[in-house]
């Protein structure tokens, strides 16, 4: 039972929380709690059995730390059932990392310091020990102590009043101590708590809280301003994402004499030139030992017997399920929006779209087109979307070149869209370049292939696909024998641009894949250079966990993994793949957790200010403006974790949406370098892979059943235009001619068809006699 306190006072607009039991198995005496301030990571510490149990965002068990476990890194400790064991939690931003403060009752037998601090890492699912240290005062009672994490170090509070930092980046597998403080009235640490936004620290020992500015300067002693006096502290949490914007701030668990109660302090007054009057918040008859705020929204809070989920009742914002809901529904409306949003003929689809007050500058794409079509897709999978077949049929049929008014876009004599096209005649947009580009066309085929597949009994759509897919020819020239690369343009006459070649390895790998379904020996061999990690170049962030590239040493943007992730069977079959997606995460989360941005940041390509380069292909890198991508962010959810997308509902909560001229309100780039900025135009191509990621997580299995699919293996044909009753040679004449050479007679003519034409006599003939 607990009891409602509301507060008025501080700045607050505070109705009241609501608790809901965290139902996970034990533990006894939950003495500390961790949440990951950016994601959906808890962890509660079983103090009575020793042991931490981490959950994934979501509330499934990731692992389960023990006794035996700790022993083997401390074997000082002489751990038993009583309040000993585990006394503080803190995880990084992300939640990558775990830290665990452990001390014991007895004095270590061997001389040295009783006590240790842990490190929990679960990219790796690595246990290490940190530092052998002396948290604790002796005793059989709850310490109530704490630590904190932030910009690759650790801040571990003790019962002798020091304030311990220590070397904690994402490569250090033990840390150094860096200095110990002490606050001006000196005191056991009860509470430790970090505003990110201001890098600001928060420690309070019994009786008063302070702050100061971190600066990661270890030689020189910290600078502490009184934030509040109080009495009986036992934790603090800055709740950045909790409740509501009056809500943010600070939040003081303490002992009022009896029981338990929560006291809050607004974010302004908390960063205050005076002293604030903590305002209550919260009170019941109960034991409550922890509390730490969870970038979902949540409070995380540890009692006698088991956690709670505090969250505040005038919280308005939708949970993680809605948001993620929400958020696909945006992306798509965001896609659908640019067929032919300002009078084009249909069908065409532009490459991007622009702020509300900005007119639309880009050309149509295939690109955009083949984006528009996955989420179509995906929406008709998700909602039953009524508008997805004709919208999907039309977009299709112009880029097939067969929509009514005759205009089509060009395409090289191998069949290589042109890039950026003007939607008025097909040909280049002015101001554009000319390039006919092989990316563009994998795309393009990519999703017709696709659509075709989802919708076979739709004539129009599975005759598109096979123009735009059939079309494409001479697949084995893109692809250079001697060192596997591909060339990114063709000749307008035929044949790949010489200057164009592109090593292995980037998204390019897509197109390989379809030339060895569709061209010879060459590109086969080829796709099995491209798909084996092994031999080709890599780099590190994290020691041990290589993420494949195009240079030795040098990072790709996110999206690169992203495309073949979404769209490329053998990709996401392959386990040694599926790690590479993991290592991009998790390469992502150790750099937010040692650099410390305000949101959960993932490199990628996107628009950016000008003076960054206007449009950039960020990597770790490489990262101008150190720019958030957060489509990427959530693209990395494509293999079912839903993870990576708490880290973009927490950018949500903190109002990172970004809405653009076709209404559509999502989440795009932010910069961490300037926090006003916002990019004037977002294109497709790095805003569609989000939104489909986040459909995985709402419908799992989806991608492997509609976006990652075979290619059809012959033209298909599926109408009867000549309204005969049946689909023969004539519907094939009238349909499916168009101008390839197909017999290598150097003319594309009547005869190129005969072959196909015998074909379909004889399959007629077959069906005559059987019936």
């Amino acid at each position: 039972m607990f009891v409602r306190a509301l507060c008025a006072s501080a700045g607050a607009a505070l109705a009241g929380p609501v608790t809901t039991p965290l139902d996970v198995p034990g533990p006894d005496d939950c003495a500390a709690v961790a949440a990951s301030a950016m994601g959906g990571y808890t962890a509660l510490a079983d103090t009575f059995d020793d042991r931490v149990i981490v959950l994934r965002a979501g509330g499934a068990v990731a692992r389960t730390i023990t006794r035996p476990e700790i022993d083997a890194l401390a074997p000082w400790l002489d751990l038993d059932g009583g309040p000993d064991g585990v006394n503080s939690l803190a995880f990084t931003s992300t939640g990558k990392q775990l830290f665990i403060g452990v001390h014991d009752d007895t004095v270590a037998g061997d001389g040295g310091a009783s006590d240790a601090v842990l490190r929990y890492d679960l990219a790796a699912d690595t246990l290490t020990l940190v530092a052998r240290v002396e948290l604790y005062g002796r005793g059989d009672r709850f310490p109530h102590l704490a630590m904190a994490h932030w910009r690759a170090a650790l801040y571990v509070g003790s019962d002798s009043g020091h304030i311990r930092a220590f070397t904690a980046n994402s490569a250090a597998a033990s840390g150094a101590m860096l200095a110990a403080w002490t606050l001006p009235t000196g005191g056991a640490i009860r509470g430790l708590a970090v505003d990110r936004d201001a890098s600001t620290l928060f420690a309070a020992n019994e009786a008063a809280v302070y702050r100061t500015v971190l600066t990661n300067d270890f030689s020189t002693p910290p600078v502490w301003t009184l934030v509040a006096n109080t009495s009986g502290v036992r934790g603090l949490a800055w709740g950045d994402a909790y409740g509501t914007a009056g809500t943010r701030g600070l939040y003081i668990l303490r002992d009022p004499g009896a029981g338990s109660g929560i006291d809050f302090v607004s974010a302004a007054a908390a960063h205050g030139p005076g002293p604030a009057a903590p305002a209550p918040y919260w009170s019941s008859p109960d034991l409550w030992h922890a509390v730490s705020a969870r970038g979902d929204g949540a409070l995380v809070i540890g009692r006698g017997e088991d956690a709670v989920l505090m969250r505040e009742s005038a919280d308005t914002l939708p949970g993680f399920d809605a948001w993620a809901a929400d958020e696909f529904n945006q992306v798509v409306a965001f896609g659908r929006g640019l067929i032919s949003p300002d009078g084009e003929p249909s069908g065409w689809v532009i490459d991007a779209d622009t702020t509300p007050s900005l007119a639309r500058f880009h050309p149509a794409s295939p690109d955009g087109a083949a984006w528009t079509v996955l989420l179509l897709l995906a929406a008709d999978r998700v909602n039953g979307d009524a508008l997805a077949r004709a919208q999907v049929r039309s977009v299709l049929a112009r880029y097939a070149g067969l929509a009514a008014d005759g205009i089509s876009p060009h395409r090289s004599a191998d069949g290589i869209y042109l890039h950026w096209i003007d939607p008025a005649t097909g040909g280049p947009k002015p101001g554009w370049g000319v390039e006919y580009a092989t990316m563009s066309t994998m795309l393009l085929a990519a999703a017709a292939a696709r659509a075709a597949e989802f919708y076979p009994d739709d004539p129009g759509i599975v005759r598109a696909a096979s123009r735009i897919i059939f079309r494409v020819r001479n697949w084995d020239s893109y692809v250079r024998p001697s060192d596997r690369a591909m060339y990114l343009t063709a000749l307008a006459g035929g044949g790949p641009s010489p200057g164009s070649v592109s090593l292995p390895w980037h998204e390019g790998v897509l197109f390989v894949e379809q030339a060895a379904f569709y061209g010879g020996a060459a590109s086969q061999s080829a796709l099995g250079h491209w798909m084996n990690r092994a031999v080709l170049p890599s780099a590190s962030y994290i020691p041990g966990q290589p993420i494949t590239t195009a240079a030795n040493n040098v990072f790709s943007p996110a999206f690169i993994s992203v495309y073949p992730a979404l769209l490329m069977p053998s990709f996401r079959a392959g386990a040694s793949w599926r790690q590479q997606v993991r290592n991009v995460r998790w390469a992502h989360a150790a750099w937010t957790d040692d650099f410390g941005p305000r949101f959960s940041t993932v490199f990628s390509a996107g628009t950016t200010r000008a003076d960054w380069g206007g449009y950039h292909a960020d990597s770790l890198s490489d990262h101008p403006g150190d720019v958030a991508t957060f489509p990427s962010l959530t693209g990395l959810s494509t293999l079912g974790e839903e993870d990576p997308a708490y880290g973009a509902y927490h950018a949500f909560r903190r109002g990172a949406r970004q809405t653009f001229r076709t209404g559509a309100s999502i989440l795009y780039r932010r910069s961490d370098l300037d926090r006003l900025y916002l990019p004037n135009s977002a294109g497709l191509p790095d805003v569609a892979p989000g939104g489909l990621g986040l459909a995985e997580i709402i419908v799992p299995g989806i991608t492997d059943a509609v976006l990652s699919r075979p290619y059809p293996t012959q033209e298909r044909c599926p109408t009867d235009v000549n309204g005969n009753g049946i689909v023969n040679t004539d519907d094939l004449y009238l349909v499916c001619r168009f101008p390839t050479d197909l017999n290598g007679d150097g003319a594309a003519n009547d005869a190129d068809w005969q072959g196909q034409e015998n074909w379909l006599r004889r399959r007629e003939r077959t069906a005559l006699i059987t019936r």
